[in-house]
């Protein structure tokens, strides 16, 4: 009898110990939903139910919903004639060994009250304060390592132009001139409605995700397909992508 003592000791130890592993075993089985890691969505908007939009990406179909609060931002195709006195700009390009800026993509939009920089227009901002993540013009990922350093950008309000050459009053009071090149991509941000919401159009809308994986926006900003009819992916919650045509797949 004294044999079995520790015997049934050592038993009941792996018992306990076995029972103890299944139950924690059991409790990484249920983490929270990984669609909730990021914040946000995007892709092509295909349906309008009222305040609820639905978005197609590559991984499938997105919810969205929106409310009176929600601001929305539409960007579009613009010309140099668009570029004038008293609207924001904010332009990318590269600086020769002179510091001339020469800009590949121009985003312009119209001043508020506050004026151009105190609204948090630059590359991670938008206008009217809200952010619009992609919507801003950045250098082509593509560029070649060597062209890096002399990438540069400009932000501000535009006070003169003549012909492609734009003189911009920076954030700290300073003058920028740069000229625009020729093939170079712009395009006009403002503030709309819901009402602009269009089928086909890119979607970007930012807020948080509902245990279901639907967004509810805060910020939506719309933006014309690619010339393919199609929005590219690259964002879903996270920076990334491009405007125009940016859009994707909040999965």
């Amino acid at each position: 009898m004294k044999v079995l003592i520790p015997v049934l000791a050592v038993v009941s130890a792996l018992v306990l110990s076995a029972c103890g592993s299944t139950a924690s075993g059991a409790a990484t089985t249920s983490p929270s939903p990984r669609g909730n890691a990021f914040n946000g969505a995007s892709g092509q908007l295909v349906q309008i139910n009222g305040s609820t939009l639905i978005l197609t990406g590559p991984n499938g179909d997105l919810t969205v919903t929106y409310t009176t609060a929600t601001t929305f931002t539409k960007t579009s195709i613009a010309t140099l004639a668009d570029v004038v006195s008293g609207t924001c700009i904010f332009a990318t390009g590269q600086k020769d060994a002179a510091g001339s800026v020469t800009a590949t993509t121009v985003l312009v939009s119209p001043k508020a009250a506050a004026g151009c920089n105190a609204r948090g227009f630059g590359p991670n901002g938008g206008p009217g304060g809200s952010p619009a993540p992609g919507a801003s013009p950045r250098p082509s990922p593509t560029a070649r390592p060597g062209a890096a350093a002399n990438a540069a950008f400009v932000s501000g309000e535009v006070t003169a132009v003549s012909g492609p050459t734009i003189t911009v009053k920076t954030a700290a009071d300073g003058s920028q001139t740069i000229t625009v090149a020729s093939a170079a991509t712009i395009t006009d941000s403002a503030t709309v409605t819901a009402s602009a919401l269009q089928d086909g159009e890119c979607v970007r809308a930012n807020g948080p995700k509902d245990s279901a994986g639907d967004v509810q926006a805060t910020a939506i900003t719309i933006t014309p397909a690619g010339p393919s009819g199609t929005c590219a992916t690259g964002f879903g919650g996270r920076r990334g992508g491009g405007f125009p045509g940016g859009g994707g797949n909040g999965g």
